[in-house]
């Protein structure tokens, strides 16, 4: 492989820097080495996990990667592939007789795009597709958001094909703005799922036109905004939210945000107490993909506007359970502002 040397990172560095490299590589694994021998893997899988202990950030690479990760030699390509398969595993180190990496194989690369097994789940998706999208002006003042294209396909057919791979096929849309033009492009197309239609009479915010749905919803179901993209398996969301018997669960995404400016810390009274170069943190960020009980739409009023923040903040201050799914930064895609949007066409021809 010839861009192996992206997903190698040496023992010894912090989580936050494997973090950062395994994002910037845009791969689902990282390979550490140790004079580079291999020593162990780091899987986006592993990072959900950590930030969910809520361990350090500035802990070594140690404390977080696999250290007897699955490996094979050159030539057994057919073995990587059937323990992909069993094991449920993206990617496979190869290495030589000194377990020094030589490549990597992936199984996107071994079978083709519709052999790919996702567990079918066919849980509802409802898609929050009745904004202005004012961010998006003047593409919005003639297209209503969600037929914007992507590429040669509309975001909101984008959106309904990431969760149709894992068997989704009833998507209720709740409109509003240019809600028949949505309609009429929609009615006019062959497609290999169901899609409902439910109108607001005004804006309800982010959350609101869910309560419009407090008869159809009566058991688990997903929550879309119409403006990003996951490259998720929502068959592990699903069961995560189950298990951890949650009432929400956010999709949320860490990103690495850097105050580019010297930063000053006060005591009372104007003294400085401390100062720091550029610093970093870590922040989980909301992607705008929800898993939901039915039992959180009688939270949400009748009338008014009501956004998804209200919601959340709402079942926290009553002490109920709301919970996280964290992804990397680069498993999410979101166009709700003009250079995002272009971000996502670039990646999206990329592909």
């Amino acid at each position: 492989m010839d861009n192996l040397q992206k997903i190698c990172v040496e023992e010894g560095i912090t989580i936050s820097e494997s973090i950062k490299k395994l994002d910037e590589a845009g791969e689902k694994i990282l390979l550490v080495t140790k004079n580079q021998r291999l020593t162990g893997v780091i899987t986006d899988g592993d990072v959900r996990r950590w930030i969910l202990r809520k361990g350090s950030f500035e802990e070594d690479v140690g404390k977080l990667m696999h250290h007897n990760p699955h490996v094979v030699r050159k030539g057994e390509s057919e073995k990587a592939r059937h323990m992909m398969l069993e094991f449920h595993i993206e990617a496979i180190p190869i290495v030589d007789n000194d377990d020094i990496p030589i490549d990597i194989v992936f199984l996107r690369d071994m079978i083709a795009p519709g052999q790919r097994r996702y567990e079918q789940i066919n849980v509802p998706v409802v898609i929050m597709a009745g904004g202005k999208g004012t961010r998006l002006y003047p593409y919005t003042s003639i297209l209503p958001k969600p037929l914007i294209p992507i590429g040669s396909v509309t975001i909101l057919e984008r959106i309904m094909e990431s969760f149709r791979k894992n068997g989704c096929i009833d998507f209720w849309l709740i409109l509003n703005y240019k809600k028949n033009l949505i309609k009429a492009y929609l009615d006019e197309k062959e497609k290999p799922y169901r899609v409902h239609y439910v109108d607001e009479d005004v804006f309800r915010g982010t959350c609101g036109g869910i309560q419009l749905l407090h008869e159809q919803m009566l058991h688990t179901f997903f929550v879309s905004n119409c403006d990003v993209l996951l490259d998720i398996d929502y068959s592990d969301l699903f069961h995560f939210h189950q298990k951890n018997q949650n009432e929400i669960t956010v999709v949320t995404s860490l990103r690495n945000v850097q105050i580019p400016y010297g930063v000053i810390e006060l005591e009372q009274g104007g003294k400085i107490k401390k100062l720091s170069e550029k610093p970093s943190f870590n922040y989980n960020m909301s992607t705008g993909i929800y898993v939901m009980e039915p039992s959180v739409i009688n939270s949400i009023p009748q009338n008014g506007m009501f956004h998804m923040t209200d919601l959340m903040n709402k079942l926290l201050a009553e002490e109920r359970k709301v919970g996280a799914y964290p992804v990397m930064e680069k498993r999410w895609q979101d166009m709700g502002e003009l250079g995002a949007m272009q971000k996502m066409i670039d990646r999206i021809q990329d592909v």
